[in-house]
């Protein structure tokens, strides 16, 4: 503990009052959690090419005007700003029931915000959302 942080805990005591609480800190260790669905890990799968700290590399279509549920959750990371100062993320929606893909992008020094979508859902979700029918019993 250094000299100035123990003036400052003998000095709030003396005072009477509590001394503030511990920073703590949080690192990044760079590997992304894994994804509990299957449709969007799939989806993940496949969008992640296509998605950078530059931007955007696909001719997606971009909404003019985004639903409002998209401004307020951020949704499964794509991909993160990297090493680059004013770079974008890339967060994944996906609608499974209208069988569409939004993916949302922020970033850059202005702090840009787009949500480029409805995407059509890949394949490869549609053959993990099939179910098996249940053995009739007998």
């Amino acid at each position: 503990m250094s000299a100035t942080a123990l003036m400052a805990m003998l000095v709030a005591a003396a005072s009477g009052q509590r001394p503030p609480p511990p920073v703590t800190l949080t690192v990044d260790s760079g590997i992304p959690s894994p994804v509990a669905d299957p449709v969007t890990a799939c989806v993940a799968d496949r969008l992640k090419p296509f998605v950078g700290p530059y931007g955007v590399q696909q001719a997606w279509p971009v909404m003019a005007s985004p639903p409002k549920e998209l401004h307020h959750t951020l949704g499964t990371p794509l991909s993160d700003t990297g090493m680059v100062a004013d770079g974008y993320q890339q967060f994944l929606h996906v609608d499974a029931e209208a069988r569409a893909v939004y993916v949302v992008e922020q970033g850059g020094f202005a702090g840009t915000f787009k949500v480029y979508g409805p995407l059509p859902l890949p394949q490869c979700a549609s053959r993990s959302d099939s179910r098996e029918e249940p053995a009739s019993p007998r």
